[in-house]
């Protein structure tokens, strides 16, 4: 897919303008639809239709800003998994902590693909983006547990809620009782 290479990294952020940009193996273009190339010998599907050259530039920026970027792995979890003894885990607790989650894999990249569009898009568009993936890091809490702060560009927690569980949701949630170390 032909991409405009120095638009789109005068777009970046400056400790990324190097990293290798071209995310879009499996895609051509056909007029001004991003097809993907179909698997298996299946037909190409739409994956998105642009209105203009413009439009799809901002769209190959937004896909990258997903790919592109350091994550901040500097945060520490409150629980741990220590090991596992007859099929139940046993957890570490740590005193000192910044999220009250178990391993959310998503929120580096999640945080890292946010820094990515404050820096390249209009303030309205990075809010909007900020709000659906608020809403991904609390699909599975009853009570909303995850902000946003816009200042530090970081997710925050804003309740002490945990992730539910039902027959259809495996999500683990700590028992007191599995917790086998405190420290501090």
């Amino acid at each position: 897919m032909k991409l405009d290479e120095k638009w789109i990294r005068a777009h970046l952020p400056e400790d990324c303008r190097d990293e290798p940009i071209n995310w879009f193996s499996g895609f051509y273009l056909d007029g001004l639809k991003v097809m993907s190339e179909g698997e298996r010998g299946g037909p190409g599907k739409i994956c998105y239709e642009a209105k203009d050259e413009e439009d799809l530039k901002w769209w190959q920026l937004d896909i990258i800003c997903g790919f592109i970027g350091k994550t901040d792995k500097s945060k520490t979890w409150r629980w741990y998994r220590d090991h596992a003894e007859n099929g139940r885990w046993y957890y570490i607790e740590h005193r000192q902590y910044d999220y009250n989650a178990i391993e959310d894999a998503r929120l580096p990249g999640f945080e890292r693909y946010l820094r990515n569009l404050k820096h390249a898009f209009p303030e309205d568009y990075f809010r909007k983006k900020a709000e659906e993936y608020i809403d991904l890091m609390n699909r599975w809490f009853k009570i909303p547990h995850w902000g946003y702060d816009y200042e530090n560009l970081c997710f925050i927690e804003i309740s002490d809620s945990r992730e539910y569980s039902s027959d259809s949701d495996k999500t683990e949630e700590i028992k007191p009782d599995c917790i086998i170390r405190v420290e501090d």
